[in-house]
């Protein structure tokens, strides 16, 4: 045997009349190739792979029984890795079911199976028994069913026998039910007639929409960041008037919504918020945090520290819960009145709420720990005092 090297294939012609075993290469198509054929005469394999784009990686002469042995050596080794077919007979027409994707396989490595299978060959020819293999009766039925499901279909008979025959089946995405082939659905050549269809008509109905959305969002104050996607797609913009960025889908800013959730009601720019802690009495220690409902670290005109909100102070609130209230709440000294009459001295400021715990003195002089709500209830004793009473 002679190993021709990588090459044109019009340079690869020799006199004799022996077969070539071949590997061939398409760099448009990532695809490889093995094939055995004459080299010479108008109807040579290799020239018409030729006028396809192919090239020749790489090719030896065999006799005519050894080359077929070795090629389908090496077929069996590529179909059993579930290597091959990967071009369909609709590209070519010729040689189709011999072919391998070049990211799955090299043709290093093709060749290097060729070469494998040449040392085992045996010197003296035995033709194989049998007729050659159909590649359409190659694929096992189940893994067939899984690649069908794995690319959006669900196979609706069993697997038909032949990779170019068609197979009923369901699309999972739309539930149409159509007869595509499992060679072009495998390559990528058969998607579902139904969702093509939708994709383009989104697709047409996007490009002209697109202009008249832009439109709409620049006219309620907002340049989008990306492109138009559909009227339900949260769509990236930024306000003009305060620079913060939101994702409102465009059909709430065509159904009226305009505003900038930072600009509307709901918050405020710092200054203005500032503003209004002040008036209520409480000054910031940190920051506007953005938003009337966050947290808002400030500090109490009474000096105390607080998280408090700002959509409480919209709401009315214009202390902590350590400063005199109003409108319902107790005064700091009515309730030091209550509490003496009562039978208590008060050792602490009021602490603010009536359920709160306030330290006081008993007539009998022991420490205790009462409530505003306790005594107005009636308590007027502490547990010594009513202890001694019993007694």
């Amino acid at each position: 045997m002679r190993p021709h090297q990588r090459g044109g294939l019009g340079r690869i012609g020799t006199a004799g009349s022996s077969p070539l075993l071949y590997v061939i290469t398409h760099r448009e198509w990532n695809a490889v190739k093995v094939g055995i054929g004459a080299c010479t005469g108008y109807t040579s394999r290799l020239l018409q792979h030729e006028l396809q784009g192919w090239e020749l990686y790489r090719a030896s002469d065999f006799t005519t029984g050894a080359a077929y042995d070795v090629e389908q050596g090496v077929l069996d080794r590529l179909r059993g890795a579930k290597l091959c077919p990967f071009l369909t007979k609709d590209v070519m027409p010729n040689g189709w079911s011999e072919t391998c994707s070049t990211d799955r396989v090299t043709a290093d490595e093709v060749w290097a199976m060729v070469e494998e299978e040449t040392r085992r060959a045996p010197d003296d020819y035995a033709p194989r028994a049998g007729a050659r293999p159909r590649a359409a009766f190659l694929f096992d039925a189940e893994a067939a069913a899984e690649e069908m499901r794995a690319r959006g279909y669900e196979p609706l008979v069993p697997y038909p026998g032949r990779t170019n025959a068609t197979w009923p089946s369901r699309c999972t995405t739309c539930g149409h039910e159509g007869r595509p082939t499992f060679n072009a659905v495998r390559n990528g050549g058969q998607g579902c007639r139904i969702c093509r269809t939708r994709a383009a008509q989104a697709k047409r109905a996007t490009a002209a929409t697109a202009p008249k959305a832009e439109g709409v969002m620049r006219a309620a104050g907002f340049e989008p960041l990306e492109p138009y996607s559909t009227s339900q797609t949260p769509w990236r913009r930024r306000c003009t008037a305060c620079g913060r960025e939101s994702t409102p889908t465009y059909s709430n800013v065509r159904n009226g919504g305009t505003r900038c959730r930072f600009c509307s009601s709901k918050s405020s720019n710092a200054e203005q918020a500032e503003t209004e802690m002040h008036a209520a009495g409480f000054e910031p220690l940190e920051p506007y945090p953005g938003r009337t409902t966050d947290p808002w670290h400030c500090r109490c005109s009474c000096g105390n520290e607080v998280m408090t909100r700002l959509s409480f102070v919209r709401s009315g609130t214009t202390g902590c819960k350590k400063c005199p209230r109003t409108g319902g709440r107790t005064d700091p000294a009515k309730a030091a009145a209550e509490v003496r009459q009562a039978g208590f001295d008060p050792l602490e400021t009021y602490p603010g709420k009536t359920t709160d715990r306030w330290r006081c003195r008993c007539a009998c002089g022991t420490k205790v720990t009462v409530t505003l709500t306790g005594i107005r209830r009636g308590r007027t004793r502490c547990g010594t005092c009513s202890k001694d009473h019993t007694d």
